[in-house]
Order: structure tokens, then sequence, then C-alpha cells
């Protein structure tokens, strides 16, 4: 009976540390592959996709993402719950603490500063991703709030709480996920290989700092959440508007 017992628990731990690799995978790649098949949708049926303006083509490239990312939050939300269980217990709703939020934003200031030294070298002013207006405001706002809030949902909160939930470590709570949410941004490899790679590896570095300071603030996501709007409101959309379109933009 003891021996029974022991096999069911030891199925039961193998089948959870493959769930959540699987899991990984899915976030990791699905996103991207997602972006990828609503994007084409989006410019096979609205011609201002490919022939609008700067602004227009930029904006419907954001949709694509915005869609899908919380499609993926909404599916998380179902998933969730039909486990009996929600975004409170994952930590979407604590607070935190201020070593987490202190580590979460050094990170994010960092990232900022190597995103900032590209602006001048598009004529951009630096005080143009402080303070954008119009379209730019509304292009930065998109990214900051979705990036910010589903990416730190699904990768943070989510994919780290199935690692513990397996039985791994820490480290490889941390190490995972992040990995994962480099790989989510494969997107850019329509830039071509060593663009991609100059973007997915930081990105990956930066998903586990902000995977340790997730554990440093209990498992709450507030001080990451915060961090990652900044990041992406900033000077990214700047980035990604020229790397999309070949324009400055500076309307």
């Amino acid at each position: 009976m003891h021996t029974r017992a022991s096999g069911v628990q030891m199925d039961s731990a193998l089948s959870n540390r493959l769930l959540c690799w699987v899991e990984s995978l899915i976030v990791g790649l699905g996103i991207p592959a997602a972006i990828w098949i609503v994007s084409k949708l989006i410019s096979l049926s609205i011609p201002a996709a490919v022939h609008g303006s700067p602004q227009q083509r930029f904006l419907l490239w954001i949709l694509g993402g915005v869609i899908v990312e919380w499609v993926f939050v909404v599916v998380l939300w179902f998933v969730l719950r039909s486990r009996g269980s929600s975004f409170k217990d994952i930590g979407v709703c604590r607070l935190g603490t201020w070593p987490a939020g202190v580590m979460a934003l050094l990170f994010a200031a960092l990232s900022i500063g190597s995103n900032l030294r590209f602006l001048p070298r598009m004529h951009i002013p630096i005080s143009y991703a402080f303070m954008p207006t119009g379209f730019h405001l509304v292009a930065a706002l998109l990214l900051g709030i979705t990036a910010g809030f589903c990416e730190e949902v699904l990768f943070r909160a989510f994919l780290m709480a199935e690692f513990a939930t397996a039985g791994y470590g820490k480290v490889m709570q941390v190490l995972a996920p992040g990995v994962a949410f480099g790989l989510a941004h494969a997107g850019y490899l329509n830039q071509g290989l060593l663009p991609w790679l100059g973007i997915m590896l930081p990105t990956a570095f930066l998903g586990m700092m902000w995977g340790i300071a997730y554990l440093l603030g209990r498992r709450s996501l507030l001080p990451v959440l915060v961090a990652h709007f900044l990041n992406d409101a900033t000077a990214l959309p700047w980035i990604a508007f020229f790397m999309v379109t070949g324009s400055l933009g500076r309307t």
C-alpha cells in the first residue's frame, strides 16, 4: 500500500515538472507565434497596416501584441479559476517589500539608461522618452501597460509559481521563466539574428533579475510590474518605432 502511494506521488511530481516546462514553451514561444499570426491577419485586413503612415503602421503593429498578450492573460485567468486559484494567489495584488522595489527599479533604470543611448543616434531628444505627447504617448501607454501587466503575470507570477509547485528550487524558478521571457521576444527575428540576440539575451537577463525581485518581495508582483511599465514606456517605444517603420517620427 505504501509502495503504491509512493508511486502515485512520484508520478504526480513528474507530471507537475513536465507541465511547468510545457507551460514555459507555450508562453515563451506561443506568444511570438500568435503575435505573428495576428499581425499577418491585421496586415491582410487593414490596408493602413502596410500602406499607412508610419504612425498608423506602428500602432497596428503594437495592436497585434496587445491583443495576444491580453488573450493569454484571460486564458490564464480561466485556467487558474478551473484550479480553484486566482491572480491574488500568485501575488498580483500584493504590495511587496522595499528591497524588492529597489532591486526591480534599479534594473529597470539600468535598462532604460541602456536604451536612452540610442535616442541621440536617431536625433531624438532624451526628454522625449519621459514626456511623450500625442501619438507617442498613446504608444508608450499601450506598450507599458500591456507588457508591464501581462508579461509579469505570465512570466513572473504564473511560471515562477508553477516551477515552485513542481518542486524546483528558487534558482530554477528564476532561470527558466527568465529564458522563456527572452524567447518571447522572438518577434524581433525579422530584424536579423544578431539584432534579435542583442534583444533576447539582455531581456532574458532582465527577466531573471525581476524574478529575483519577485522572490524578494515575497512573491509580490507590484514592484516588478511598476519597473516593467517604466522600462517599456520610456525609450523603448521610440526604438521600436524606428525599427518597425524606419522613421524617426518626432511628431
